[in-house]
């Protein structure tokens, strides 16, 4: 089955036997009956698929995993209680003390916390790094890398990376990829077949679309998720509620209609602020002056509906076009059926200090823009009499 069925279908074995419910039920148990000791046994050993206790896994999680490996054609997926819980699952799994990870420095802030200042606290070194620079990757590349992180188009500069390239790189070292999708999940975007080795996401944001949810998710093959799994996952306490699963899952049935329209809008939104004299730069893989955009059309099937722009007049400026916006909801987030507007430099990067943002080339006057799913002409008339405000 292809996308939009698998959303909608895969994972309906568990469906509601007794009264033939449409909709996938919820099952919020803590604990499941077994109907043996023996067969308890088998479970725990791993050698029979039933459930055993849903910090492992539910039914209804275990439905919405089925769903999010096939829409990307993996083998398996592990959903998580957040999209950071997701990626520290990635990274502490492959990662001990003495070994060493190297990231793009262009990353979400939260990555960025755990990555540059979390991870070193347990002996892991760590390179941040410009990963449009093939060369200075493999620069950094020695015996202790275990662990190429990146992700693309990047939060929140809309850099575009050359995924072939990178996963190639890590391939020729024996070194894992763990790649960030959450800005272009399919059909946007297809990293697997790009040859990443783990792709990491917040499900909270383009696969749930509806602001209502906080998950996370892990998605590659069994040979590496199985491990990761069993040795990590249900020791750490990532679970996510099956109510979470469920409202994922709702949400996955749309996802292949909302992100083109989200995509569509976006570039409309981007043409017209490059014209606008209060912005000095757009940034859009969908714009022509996009410096990535050849790449963008070889690797992305959709631009996707986040774009940043950056003001004229600094940190100020920023605070006065957010606080003056009417329709679109000043918020953190993104991928969402409503629009949201965020200040970078005081809200998702200002984990950052000045400097750091000035190295990693976020300005202080940046705006990131999630496009909804509302009518375009009523986000530009929004959009207009904010920019006035300044």
């Amino acid at each position: 089955m292809r996308l939009s069925t698998n959303a909608i279908h895969k994972g309906l074995h568990f469906a509601d036997p007794t009264y033939g419910s449409v909709a996938p039920p919820i099952y919020p148990t803590s604990t499941f009956v077994f109907p043996t000791a023996k067969e308890g046994a088998l479970r725990f050993a791993g050698k029979s698929k039933g459930m055993i206790y849903s910090r492992f896994t539910n039914p209804t999680v275990s439905a919405l995993e089925m769903k999010l490996a096939a829409m990307e054609e993996a083998e398996m997926c592990i959903v998580t209680s957040s999209g950071m819980s997701a990626i520290t699952l990635a990274l502490l799994h492959n990662l001990k003390a003495g070994d060493s990870i190297v990231s793009h420095k262009v990353i979400y802030g939260g990555a960025y916390e755990l990555i540059a200042n979390i991870l070193p606290r347990y002996g892991i070194k760590v390179h941040l790094i410009d990963f449009k620079n093939i060369q200075e990757i493999e620069k950094h590349i020695d015996k202790t890398t275990k662990v190429l992180y990146f992700e693309s188009p990047s939060n929140p500069l809309l850099e575009v990376l050359d995924i072939k390239k990178i996963t190639a790189l890590a391939k020729k070292h024996h070194i894992l990829s763990v790649f960030d999708n959450t800005f272009a999940p399919p059909p946007a975007q297809e990293p697997l077949k790009l040859g990443v080795d783990i792709i990491v996401y917040s499900l909270t944001k383009y696969h749930n679309g509806h602001s209502d949810i906080i998950g996370g998710a892990v998605v590659g093959s069994t040979k590496l998720l199985q491990l990761m799994y069993c040795h990590s996952f249900i020791f750490f306490g990532l679970t996510m509620s099956p109510f979470t699963a469920y409202l994922v899952s709702r949400g996955l049935a749309t996802l292949n209609l909302r992100l083109p329209h989200q995509s569509a809008s976006a570039l409309t939104i981007a043409k017209f602020l490059e014209k606008h004299p209060k912005i000095a730069r757009v940034y859009y893989p969908g714009l022509a002056s996009h410096p990535q955009r050849a790449l963008v059309r070889k690797q992305m099937n959709y631009n996707g509906g986040i774009l940043a722009f950056e003001l004229k007049g600094g940190y100020k400026a920023g605070e006065k076009m957010v606080n003056n916006v009417k329709l679109i909801h000043l918020a953190v987030s993104l991928g969402a059926v409503e629009s949201l507007i965020e200040h970078p430099a005081s809200m998702t990067h200002s984990e950052l200090s000045p400097e750091q943002r000035k190295q990693s080339n976020i300005g202080e006057g940046l705006i990131r823009l999630s496009v909804g799913i509302e009518d375009v002409k009523d986000l530009i008339e929004d959009l207009t009499q904010a920019l006035k405000k300044i």
